[in-house]
């Protein structure tokens, strides 16, 4: 669901005649609605899941039906908008769910069994094997995250190529409905809500502001080498449409063995070893977009990018978790995500847009990248305690 607009982009553009900032606007909505449910889901983690599922239902129905309108329907303007409704409502529904879930996996064995009660530790909560611990646990949920991610481009370049585009559609909503369904009990069980203590949001503030700063940059970097590599690869690389919508494919499958090699790697070196290396990886990479290049060093830099990229965002949530002293919070942070998967594509577009070339249009992530490397190589300058001592240390 996440990555859905990327492989649809170029059919959805060539069917109304987009410009790149108009394309652009899929993104914004669908990551604008992905920031409201950020802020709301800590809050009610256990009723959020399955609300998440239900209002990504509600919006793959009616893309499916936006598809249909520019036959159906003598206004074809109409498709598109019904298509930035359904991107709107999938957001929704992403930023319910996935906060949840990385909450959830986040604060286990540390929290109640809602999992909505923040963490007595406060800083020093998360030193040590702990800190490993939860980064490889969200790093294991997210390599599940990223099959679907690899899968999504496959199976919308073979439902192009066999004109069932919209029965895959079809398919992808009776999935998030069955996943509803699973979830409903969570809505009956749902506790009532609990009392921030007092004082913790002001506490938790600068950590707060940094995390938000450096995982809304990661997304919006991760959003547009994801949603924007297709369009790259069909008009720089001399691939037909099908061909480059698998590129987006190779850039997930790329980011999914990074996360796996993270994961591993957390068994036995720290967080801030593994982090850094890959943004300095990823940062090369992207560069590389900015020239031209044959379709093979292309292919190679889309490759390197997804696996540098590939730890960054569960290292960046745990080493968060370890930090606040209430996880309620964060749902700031991950709205913060959210926003950043809208604007920095949007930004991407509308550089492409008034240069005349999508390629100077990746100078956009690649400074976010530079954004990103100096915030992890700075962290524990930046979060450390007035008085000088080594309690926000984390290594």
């Amino acid at each position: 669901m996440t990555v859905l607009p990327g492989p649809l982009l170029p059919v959805m553009a060539a069917r109304w005649g987009l410009r790149d900032v108009q394309s652009g606007a899929f993104f914004a909505a669908e990551f604008a609605a992905s920031t409201v449910g950020s802020i709301f889901s800590p809050h009610r983690l256990r009723r959020n899941l399955p609300l998440g599922y239900a209002s990504m239902t509600a919006g793959v129905l009616l893309l499916t039906f936006a598809g249909g309108t520019v036959h159906a329907l003598p206004i074809p303007a109409l498709g598109h908008d019904l298509a930035v409704a359904a991107f709107a409502l999938i957001g929704l529904g992403i930023g319910l769910s996935v906060t949840a879930t990385n909450l959830s996996v986040g604060m286990m064995g540390e929290d109640g069994a809602d999992g909505v009660r923040g963490c007595a530790g406060g800083a020093g909560a998360g030193q040590g094997a702990r800190a490993g611990e939860r980064a490889r646990r969200i790093s294991i949920v997210n390599l599940w995250w990223g099959i679907g991610a690899v899968a999504c481009p496959w199976m919308v370049a073979a439902a192009e190529r066999g004109g069932y585009l919209r029965g895959l559609l079809l398919v992808v909503a009776l999935g998030t409905a069955g996943m509803f369904v699973g979830l409903s009990p969570l809505l009956r069980s749902a506790g009532a809500a609990q009392t921030l203590p007092r004082g913790a949001l002001a506490v938790d503030a600068r950590i707060l502001v940094f995390f938000a700063a450096f995982l809304s940059l990661y997304v919006g970097v991760e959003t547009v080498v994801g949603g924007w590599i297709t369009t790259y690869a069909h008009r720089f690389g001399g691939m037909t449409l099908a061909h480059a919508s698998l590129t987006v494919s190779l850039y997930w499958l790329a980011l999914l063995a990074g996360r796996w090699v993270g994961s591993v790697a957390l068994k036995s070196v720290a967080e801030r070893t593994v982090l850094v290396p890959g943004l300095g990886v990823a940062l090369i990479a992207v560069t590389m977009l900015l020239a031209p290049h044959s379709t093979a060093m292309m292919l190679v830099a889309v490759v390197v990018a997804g696996a540098g990229l590939g730890p960054v965002f569960p290292i960046g949530i745990s080493r968060m978790l370890a930090r606040v002293r209430d996880h309620r919070n964060t749902g700031w942070v991950f709205a913060m995500c959210a926003s950043g998967g809208a604007v920095l594509p949007w930004v991407t577009g509308l550089v492409s847009t008034r240069s005349g070339s999508l390629r100077i249009g990746f100078a956009v992530p690649v400074a976010a990248l530079a954004a990103i490397l100096v915030l992890a190589v700075a962290e524990n300058a930046f979060l450390r305690e007035p008085d000088g001592g080594d309690a926000a240390k984390i290594g």
